[in-house]
């Protein structure tokens, strides 16, 4: 987490000084963003709950990277391109979870699967494209649930198309 804050406060402070362009800043966050999950993914034998939180920080980088990249720097990446970033940080974190059987990092992955169409969203909803992304995420999470039973993850995928099917 602190790692997480730390680098989006260095992103503030760069863009506001003008340090570097911004590709430039985008780029150095989202290598940091790799670079937790490589060491996360070293150290998971030798320290395993260290490793798990360096991981679940370098996924939130990821998705922090795409969101920004997208959003807060003037569509620097097109919607259909930060869709698919985001859909493989959430495939390749789900991966991550199972091969280390952590149920946390399954659930920041799929909350920020969850989140993906409420960041993104431009203003025009295709319900039945959004609905059918929906179903597909509570698909795999049941197809998890066959493997581990981690309940929180079918509250999460509960709770999270409740919440947010009425925003749209």
């Amino acid at each position: 987490v602190i790692l997480f804050i730390g680098l989006s406060f260095l992103a503030r402070y760069a863009a506001v000084a003008g340090l570097f362009p911004v590709e430039l800043r985008l780029a150095a966050i989202g290598a940091a963003g790799i670079a937790l999950l490589a060491v996360g993914f070293r150290k998971r034998l030798a320290k395993p709950g260290f490793a798990l939180a360096l991981q679940g920080g370098g996924v939130a980088v990821m998705y922090l990277t795409v969101f920004a990249a997208f959003r807060l720097y003037g569509g620097l990446v097109p919607p259909l391109l930060a869709f698919v970033l985001m859909m493989v940080v959430c495939a390749l974190s789900c991966a991550l979870a199972l091969l280390q059987n952590s149920k946390s990092l399954a659930v920041a992955a799929f909350a920020g699967g969850f989140a993906v169409p409420v960041l993104l969203s431009t203003g025009h909803v295709c319900h039945v494209v959004l609905f059918s992304y929906y179903l597909v995420l509570n698909f795999v999470i049941l197809f998890i649930l066959f493997k581990r039973s981690w309940r929180l993850l079918k509250l999460l995928g509960f709770v999270s198309i409740f919440s947010l099917a009425p925003i749209w």
